[in-house]
């Protein structure tokens, strides 16, 4: 019985080292994969140039609907939006109020947003669609990186972005489409 209970416990050592061993394996290849792979901690923690990451994604987000929708002009004010030979026509979305979690604390964003247009009667159809562009751009507004938005490049990228996300809501074409979008009011806190 003794020589019985010496081989259970040399299986029940090498069966505990072989986990400990395994383990130990999977944990570096785990740590591996995310260093080469997995953002960096300045990323992770929002502390990278953030003018830079709303630019980029400005960028992608032009040239992605760009190719959905074929045609550039959607997502760019209109030539000529103060013309003195061009008539113009408002519809206003409305005031925001926007919570964005930033480096572990909540910071607002408050604007207001006039959307212009050419078009009489597509101005108005656009009007009908204000809840559909409310919501879209409060969804669309929490999703963007505070830091970025405290600058004066981030506040024009913000509204060069807004103008897409507006026409690709309403279904806007190279025709009928918003011209351009303000923002009347704009606080970061």
């Amino acid at each position: 019985m003794g020589k019985g209970s010496t081989d259970t416990d040399q299986i029940k050592g090498f069966s505990l080292g072989m986990l400990v061993g395994v383990s130990f394996v999977f944990l570096i290849i785990g740590f591996a994969g995310g260093t080469f792979t997995g953002p960096t901690v300045k990323e992770v923690l929002g502390l990278s140039n953030p003018k830079d990451n709303l630019q980029a994604s400005a960028d992608a987000g032009l040239e992605s609907q760009n190719s959905e929708a074929g045609d550039a002009s959607l997502f760019m004010p209109m030539a000529g939006v103060f013309s003195p030979d061009k008539e113009r026509f408002y519809a206003e979305v409305g005031e925001f109020l926007v919570a964005i979690r930033h480096q572990g604390r909540t910071r607002y964003l408050q604007l207001t947003v006039q959307l212009v247009g050419h078009d009489e009667d597509y101005m108005e159809t656009v009007e009908t669609d204000v809840p559909a562009i409310r919501n879209g751009l409060s969804i669309f507004f929490t999703q963007q990186e505070f830091s970025a938005l405290t600058t004066l490049e981030g506040r024009e990228a913000l509204r060069l972005i807004t103008l897409g996300e507006v026409n690709k809501i309403i279904g806007a074409t190279p025709e009928k489409r918003v011209a351009d979008v303000f923002f009347t009011e704009y606080i970061t806190q």
